[in-house]
């Protein structure tokens, strides 16, 4: 009987073949993943900055003056037992009203709630017409639960770039003749360059980050 035998050339060859496959892979994704997620990271970062911008805006409406101590802000929302300043940062809040309605999709009565009422908001051009889709579900006890919820949630966890884990800067300009107030995103150029001499994320993953952005006086700077 004749038996097939495998020169070992053969198999230490089809072994550096598995190897260097798997290598192609990983520069694919690698990079792909590092990248996907700076992405969600800017969205995020971004999306705090705009809940930070609208919950100075519930602050200066009752004090005259913006705040450059965010936890002061938060504070004055969340000790209104009354909800009433939260429900205000809620339907003045566009992006956290997307992020609600998207999380109440799942559920067939909001959904249909909220997809009914966009339409005629659409129809008739009306601006308010997130705070009238919210006015609305806040009469059903387990959603205004549900948004009130994730409007805390909102309040509690935007406080920080989620790239670098350090604290929005905000810079409050109060004079008799102008308010102004800006938000920045707090990344600089130590850490772009911590980052393009990190071998692995650099050389291997590509990775590059930059400054999310600022709002100023309203104006999204990332919307030029």
């Amino acid at each position: 009987m004749v038996q097939n035998v495998t020169p070992k050339g053969s198999i230490v060859y089809k072994f550096l073949i598995v190897v260097l496959s798997a290598a192609l892979v990983a520069t694919i994704l690698y990079p792909k993943k590092l990248w996907q997620e700076e992405e969600e990271r800017t969205k995020q970062c971004r999306n705090n900055m705009e809940h930070i911008l609208y919950s100075e805006l519930v602050y200066i409406g009752d004090n005259q003056t913006y705040s450059d101590t965010l936890e002061k802000v938060v504070q004055f929302i969340k000790e209104d037992t009354t909800l009433r300043r939260l429900r205000l940062f809620t339907s003045i809040d566009s992006t956290l009203a997307t992020s609600i309605f998207d999380y109440l999709k799942s559920d067939s009565l909001a959904s249909s709630i909220i997809d009914s009422l966009a339409r005629y908001g659409r129809r008739y051009d009306i601006d308010t017409t997130e705070a009238m889709i919210l006015d609305s579900l806040h009469t059903f006890p387990n959603y205004s639960r549900i948004i009130d919820s994730l409007a805390l949630y909102s309040l509690d966890h935007m406080n920080e770039c989620p790239t670098v884990h350090r604290p929005y800067i905000i810079t409050v300009i109060d004079t008799s003749a102008i308010k102004q107030l800006i938000i920045e995103c707090p990344i600089d150029s130590l850490d772009s360059l911590a980052v393009a001499r990190n071998f692995k994320l650099s050389k291997l993953g590509g990775l590059v980050i930059t400054n999310h952005g600022k709002i100023e006086n309203g104006e999204r700077s990332w919307a030029k």
